[in-house]
Parts: C-alpha cells; sequence; structure tokens
C-alpha cells in the first residue's frame, strides 16, 4: 500500500503536468480557470506556478487574463555524456535493478543526475528527483526478477551498440550445457516474452544469431569496430518467427481453432509473426500462422489445454494425439 506522502507527491506531479500543458496549448489561463480544471484551490495553483518557475518555466501575468507562458524549462548548461545519458535514460528501461554505489554505472548515473539539476534553481530539487526516483521504481519495463546478472553486461553492451564495436561473449548453450567463447558484433536487444534478447553477427558461425541476455556468462569490448550490414533487415530476418526463434528448415502452417470462452485472450496476444485471425459464426477463432517455430508455437497451444485444437497439419494432430494418450496413461 502507498504511502500518503507518494500519493500526495503523485497527484501534484499530474497536477504539475496538467497545468504546465495547459500553459503550452493556451495563449493565457487564469489561476481561476486552473484550480477548476484541476479540481483543486486558487492558493495551490499559485504554489504551483511558483514550483514550475523554480525549474524554469517562465511566465509573466496579465491582469485578469492571468498567466502567459514565455519560456518552458530550461535546458541544462552541462552536456550529458554517452555513459550518463546511457545510465539515466536506456539502462532503467530495461533492468530493474537498483542503481547501488557497486552497480557498475554507478559514477555515470550520479554525475548525470548532478548535471540535470542545473533544471532547478532553489531548494525543490531534492524533492523532485525523490518524486522521479519513486515513479522510477514504480514504473517497471523489465518483468524478470530473476535475470540478476545482466547489469554486468549491459554498460558494455550498450557502448558497443553505439560505437559499433565488436564484443568477445562467453555464452551458455543450455542445450548442449556448454560454454563458449564468441566474437559477436550486437545489432539490436529485443524483448521477447519477458527476456531480452540480441540480434547479432557471429563471427565464428559467419552468419546471424539470436543471444539470451541472462546466458551473457563475460562480455570483453574490444577496439575493433564493425559496420551493420546494409542487406541486414531486422523485420525480414524476425519473419516467420512465433516469438524469437527459428529452429526448421522449413515453413510449417498451422491452422488452430480456440473456443469461444478463451476468444477474447487469444485477440489479447502479441503475435510477431503474421498471423490470420478470424472470428467465426458461434464465436470460436480461427487462426493461421506459417512458421519456422514448430516448438514455440506448440507450446503456446498446449498452454490453452482442450480450449484449443490443431486442424492443420494432419502430422501435428498426430503428434498432439500421441502425447495426450501418454499423458492419460501417466495420470491414469
Amino acid at each position: 500500500m502507498a504511502q500518503p506522502s507518494v500519493t500526495r507527491d503523485v497527484k501534484k506531479a499530474e497536477r504539475l503536468f496538467t497545468v504546465l500543458n495547459l500553459l503550452n496549448e493556451r495563449e493565457t489561463v487564469t489561476a481561476g480557470e486552473l484550480a477548476e480544471y484541476c479540481h483543486t484551490s486558487v492558493r495551490t495553483i499559485r504554489r504551483d506556478m511558483a514550483l514550475l518557475e523554480s525549474v524554469g518555466v517562465y511566465y509573466v501575468v496579465e491582469g485578469k487574463f492571468g498567466y502567459r507562458l514565455i519560456q518552458g524549462p530550461r535546458a541544462p548548461t552541462r552536456k550529458l555524456s554517452q555513459e550518463e545519458w546511457l545510465a539515466l535514460t536506456v539502462y532503467p528501461l530495461v533492468t530493474n535493478e537498483i542503481i547501488s554505489s557497486e552497480h557498475p554505472v554507478h559514477h555515470a548515473y550520479k554525475s548525470g543526475l548532478e548535471k540535470m539539476k542545473g533544471l532547478t534553481r532553489e531548494a525543490a530539487t531534492p524533492q523532485l528527483l525523490s518524486l522521479s526516483e519513486e515513479l522510477g521504481e514504480r514504473i517497471r519495463i523489465h518483468d524478470q526478477a530473476g535475470e540478476k546478472d545482466t547489469h554486468q553486461v549491459m554498460p558494455l553492451l550498450f557502448q558497443a551498440i553505439a560505437e559499433n564495436r565488436e564484443i568477445e561473449i562467453d555464452y551458455y548453450a543450455i542445450y548442449r550445457d556448454t560454454t563458449s567463447t564468441r566474437i559477436i558484433h550486437p545489432y539490436y536487444i529485443l524483448p521477447r516474452s519477458g527476456h531480452l534478447y540480441v540480434t547479432a553477427y557471429c563471427t565464428k558461425r559467419e552468419d546471424f544469431r539470436i543471444f539470451r541476455l541472462n546466458r551473457f556468462r563475460t562480455v570483453k569490448l574490444l577496439e575493433k569496430t564493425f559496420e551493420i550490414a546494409p542487406t541486414f533487415n531486422l523485420d525480414e530476418y524476425l519473419a516467420n518467427r512465433w516469438t524469437i526463434f527459428a529452429d526448421d528448415e522449413e515453413e510449417t502452417t498451422f491452422r488452430v481453432r480456440f473456443h469461444k470462452d478463451i476468444a477474447r485472450y487469444v485477440h489479447e496476444f502479441t503475435f510477431y509473426a503474421k498471423t490470420d485471425v478470424v472470428i467465426e459464426e458461434d464465436g470460436s477463432v480461427l487462426l493461421e500462422a506459417t512458421l519456422k517455430s514448430r516448438k514455440e508455437f506448440l507450446r503456446w497451444v498446449r498452454g490453452f489445454g482442450l480450449d484449443a485444437e490443431v486442424l492443420e497439419p494432419e502430422d501435428v494432430r498426430k503428434e498432439l494425439r500421441e502425447e495426450f494418450q501418454k499423458q492419460m496413461q501417466r495420470y491414469t
């Protein structure tokens, strides 16, 4: 349950954003109009306007016409370095790690915050920073609490992508239960089904590969740079993958019928591959997709139990029938 002071701060932040938006949208606006719009008092609006002025929002008061915006928040007087920008913006979006004093990006994060304090002029700075940190803690983009070691990998990976530099990795292949050393050219970081993946060119395989981030055991940033292949198209590369992997050499076209009671859950699913979904007269859903991800797709279908029936192809129906017979014998 949120603490009362935190709740008040969040409401205050929402009100400040509303006031600032109205100042941007209208030529002039009175304190009374702002108070009515924000469901608060004129006295509170005046305090809010003083706070906005302290963070670089400049305005004039034109008598009965009210406030007129002159200038929005001031830009920082000192530019952020690349490391500071990554620490303040990109890194928090893809990890739920707390950036403590022992964290690899702590120095860049701290120095970036010090520069951002140039946005404010008065003692309100600590309160605003405290509020922003509280909101950042409550808005979680990354949902895998178990991926605790990625904070050692991410700073170097971000730097490699930003500067197009090769990295040497020790990578754990779970299906072979082995760890191998690779030199890769990291192109993209992708979220899929609660995990982060890296699309990269592997110099060992001389081809493009997808690596799961939490299987990076070590990362070493190399001096050698690379150029992204002009013929590489990420969307084309990921086509015909149900989520992330394409294990099959040949494509398979699947047709599956879902019971009407779970139709809304099918519609809610994020389809990464081209998928045709048709609602039938009885409310059931007919889904068709052509994929190279047989294992991934069938794993997803199995999750719906008796509410999903694979209609095609016939060899998959036979495979599932044999599987269910074994399951029945196991539970008899």
